[in-house]
């Protein structure tokens, strides 16, 4: 089957789905179990059912976006006209961090772009600039969906993923966006991107202030936990359910600056060369946080499709997006919505598959 006959089979299941006001079912934020709204999840399906009109020229796919959209500029969403309402969780930020608004930017951006409208691209570019940039540190601070303002979001894959958003924005010509993301980028090269021997990106970004205390729990927790190799093993678990999903936002920014020096760095073909290791093969067997949550076959194909001009890669796009949808789509429901505790997230998250080359795919 065509990968692009799946998106669009998978969309027209997804139509059942659309409330009224043009939202899609929300999920739990996968293995978190955080209630979500729905946001997050037709902000995916949004940017699925535009692809699926441009391949199908069925005008319901359109329709469907345009009620998605609609959504996402609804008050419910943005109640106080700051950061996106995404997450549930009283004991968490509202906003999802960054990624939480990364991934509505995105669908905004693309819908302003395939529908033809200005506005949606300028909402989602006034939430990007909202969010307080520290250029001596390369990275944003959260804001919060009352306005105010948050910490630095240190978790790795939100600062990338917000800004692989925020190139998606950057239409202007008053260099606003492009110069905060390639200081973003600059900072990336000299201190953020964090590794392990073999290439794994490490979660949480490290930043100079806060390493030598980071080293001194570490002795403390060393000397007296029992559990370390559990507590270990559990964090190399979502490193490697995660690396894949850093890569693909790698691949987005290289489309957008891709004369960047990092591309040529040590430190990013070491990662790039992680995808080839069984440890990151392996690694995503049994892992909550890869083929059920995170499609890293979906993740890996589009890398490869980026980046094989510097990396050799051992395996095709065709192999890794088998490996997802043999797991993960089911042919009655015709979704990526097995294998899972969060059959809504997944299921939206087949999106992930629209920037990919169409190929003939075996799902069984």
């Amino acid at each position: 089957m065509l990968l692009s006959n799946i998106i669009v089979q998978s969309s027209r299941a997804a139509l059942q789905l659309q409330a009224e006001d043009g939202s899609f079912p929300p999920g739990c934020n996968g293995p978190y179990h955080d209630p979500e709204t729905p946001a997050r999840n037709t902000a995916h399906w949004l940017i699925t059912m535009l692809k699926a009109y441009e391949i199908s020229d069925e005008s319901r796919f359109k329709d469907s976006a345009w009620r998605a959209v609609q959504y996402l500029l609804s008050p419910s969403v943005r109640p106080m006209n700051a950061a996106f309402f995404c997450r549930k969780n009283p004991e968490k930020d509202f906003c999802n961090g960054l990624i939480g608004q990364a991934w509505i930017i995105e669908a905004l951006a693309i819908a302003g772009i395939k529908l033809q409208d200005s506005k949606y691209i300028k909402l989602a570019r006034n939430v990007f600039m909202l969010h307080p940039f520290d250029h001596k540190a390369g990275l944003w601070r959260r804001l919060n969906v009352d306005g105010s303002y948050n910490s630095f979001d240190m978790t790795f894959n939100h600062q990338l993923w917000f800004a692989s958003a925020g190139s998606l924005l950057d239409r202007d010509s008053d260099n606003s966006i492009s110069s905060v993301i390639t200081r973003f980028l600059d900072c990336i090269l000299t201190s953020h991107l964090n590794i392990d021997r073999s290439g794994r990106i490490i979660h949480s970004i490290l930043m100079p202030t806060t390493s030598l205390k980071k080293m001194v729990k570490s002795i403390f927790y060393l000397r007296g936990s029992n559990n370390i190799y559990t507590k270990n093993k559990t964090k190399t678990t979502k490193e490697i359910g995660y690396h894949a999903f850093n890569m693909y936002a790698f691949s987005m920014l290289k489309q957008y600056i891709p004369e960047h020096p990092l591309w040529q760095s040590a430190k990013l073909l070491s990662t790039l060369n992680f995808i080839n290791k069984m440890e990151f093969v392996n690694g995503l067997e049994n892992n909550i946080y890869s083929y059920p949550y995170n499609p890293p076959g979906i993740e890996v194909a589009f890398t490869i499709q980026e980046f094989s001009s510097l990396v050799s890669f051992s395996k095709s796009p065709k192999w890794w997006v088998e490996q997802q949808l043999q797991r993960c789509f089911d042919m009655n429901e015709m979704m990526m919505s097995k294998l899972t505790e969060d059959k809504e997230t997944l299921s939206a998250r087949i999106y992930e598959a629209v920037r990919l080359k169409d190929m003939e795919v075996n799902i069984f």
